[in-house]
C-alpha cells in the first residue's frame, strides 16, 4: 500500500490517546463477549483479548514507523489465528472495526481521517482475501522437516544427533544455524499460527533446539581467546531469544567474552549493563514489529552513552525496519552467519 507518512500532529494524538483507545476498544470486546459468552469458551475469549492487545501494539508501531506495507500481512496473520480456532473472518473484522471506530472516537479530525485510511484500506483487502488453507502451507525442505519431526515428537537427543551429522559434513555451525534451525523454528511458528500445534508443543519445540544449540557448540573444540567482546539481549518486550542465543554460542565458540542477557531486562539495566561492561559490539534481537519502538528506544539510549559502541539488530522485524533503523547507526544482520561478519567488520574497524 502507497500512504505518504503520518503528520508528527496524527502520530502525536494517536500515542497521547493510546491508552484510551485501548480502553476503548476493550470495552467494546467486552460488550461483544458478552453477547457470545455462551458461544465461546475461555481459551476463545482469552485469544481475543490478547489479540485485540497485539493488533493494538502492532498498528502503533506500524504508524511510528511508516510500516503500513506489512499491515495487511499482520492483519493475515491476526484472522489466520482467529479462524484457525474457529472464531471466524468476522471476529477479525470485529477486531478492526473496533479499532477505527475508538481511533475515532477519541481524536478529533482530520488527524483521525488521517489515522483511519490506512487501517480501512488495509481491512478491506484483508478481508476480500480467501483465508490460507492448512494444505497449502509451504513445504520446508527435506532436512528441515525431518528435525521438525523430531523436535514435535520430543526426540531431543535424536534432534541433537541429527544436528550434529551436519557438523561432521563439513557445515560451520552459523549455516547449521540459518539453513536448519532458524528455519525450522519459523516453521514452528506457522504451525501454531494454522493451530496444528499447541502453544505447549511450540514451547517444547523452542527448548529441544535451544538443547541442540547447546550439544552442537558443546561439540565444538574450544578456541583460543580473542580480544572482543559483546552483548547479546532482546530488546524490552521481546521474548524470542533462540536467535540471539545462537549468535552468542557462535561467538563464544569463536573466542569472544560474551555477556548473554537474553530475554526479558529492562531498558535502563540493559543501559547499565553495556555502560559496565563496555563490550567492542551490542547485539540486539527484535522479531516483533511491535517491538521496535522499544528498539528505537534502546539505540538511541545506547548511542547517547557509548556512542563509541558498534550496534547490531537481528529478527524479522529488524529486517522489516532496515531504512529507519539502519540510519540511527545499527547494522542490521540478515542471519547468524550475516551478524557474525558485520561483527567482524565492525570491530577491526574501530581497532
Amino acid at each position: 500500500m502507497d500512504f505518504e507518512p503520518l503528520t508528527p500532529q496524527a502520530l502525536a494524538a494517536f500515542d497521547k490517546l493510546y491508552p484510551r483507545i485501548l480502553a476503548l476498544v476493550q470495552e467494546r470486546l467486552g460488550l461483544e463477549l458478552g453477547k457470545e459468552t455462551c458461544k465461546l469458551d475461555r481459551r476463545q475469549q482469552d485469544l481475543l483479548e490478547d489479540c485485540h492487545k497485539r493488533f493494538g501494539e502492532t498498528l502503533r508501531a506500524v504508524y511510528s514507523f511508516g510500516l503500513f506495507e506489512y499491515l495487511v500481512e499482520e492483519m493475515s496473520w491476526l484472522i489466520s489465528v482467529l479462524e484457525s480456532r474457529g472464531l471466524g473472518k468476522a471476529w477479525g473484522e470485529r477486531i478492526l472495526g473496533s479499532w477505527t471506530i475508538a481511533t475515532h472516537g477519541m481524536v478529533k479530525p482530520p488527524e483521525a481521517d488521517e489515522l483511519s485510511r490506512p487501517l480501512i484500506r488495509a481491512r478491506d483487502l484483508v478481508l476480500r482475501l480467501p483465508g490460507p488453507s492448512l494444505d497449502e502451507d509451504e513445504k520446508p525442505s527435506e532436512d528441515v522437516q525431518r528435525y521438525l519431526d523430531l523436535a514435535l515428537r520430543n526426540k531431543r537427543r535424536e534432534a541433537a544427533e541429527f544436528g550434529l551429522t551436519f557438523l561432521e559434513l563439513g557445515f560451520p555451525p552459523a549455516r547449521v544455524a540459518d539453513s536448519l534451525l532458524m528455519p525450522a523454528l519459523r516453521q514452528v511458528g506457522v504451525f501454531w499460527e494454522r493451530n496444528k500445534i499447541s502453544a505447549a508443543a511450540e514451547h517444547l519445540a523452542t527448548e529441544i533446539t535451544r538443547y541442540v544449540i547447546y550439544r552442537i557448540f558443546d561439540s565444538l573444540p574450544r578456541k583460543k581467546a580473542v580480544s572482543f567482546s559483546a552483548v547479546l539481549a532482546c530488546v524490552p518486550g521481546d521474548e524470542h531469544d533462540i536467535g540471539i542465543d545462537l549468535m552468542s554460542n557462535l561467538l563464544a565458540s569463536e573466542g569472544w567474552s560474551v555477556a548473554f542477557i537474553g530475554r526479558g531486562a529492562p531498558h535502563q539495566d540493559l543501559l547499565e549493563t553495556v555502560m559496565s561492561v563496555r563490550p567492542d559490539v551490542v547485539f540486539l534481537s527484535v522479531s516483533q514489529i511491535s517491538h521496535l519502538p522499544a528498539a528505537r528506544s534502546l539505540i538511541l539510549g545506547l548511542r547517547e552513552r557509548t556512542p563509541d559502541i558498534p550496534i547490531i539488530l537481528g529478527g524479522a522485524a529488524a529486517l522489516k525496519a532496515r531504512t529507519i533503523l539502519a540510519p540511527l547507526g545499527a547494522g542490521i544482520a540478515a542471519g547468524i552467519e550475516d551478524g557474525r561478519r558485520i561483527a567482524l567488520n565492525r570491530v577491526k574497524a574501530y581497532a
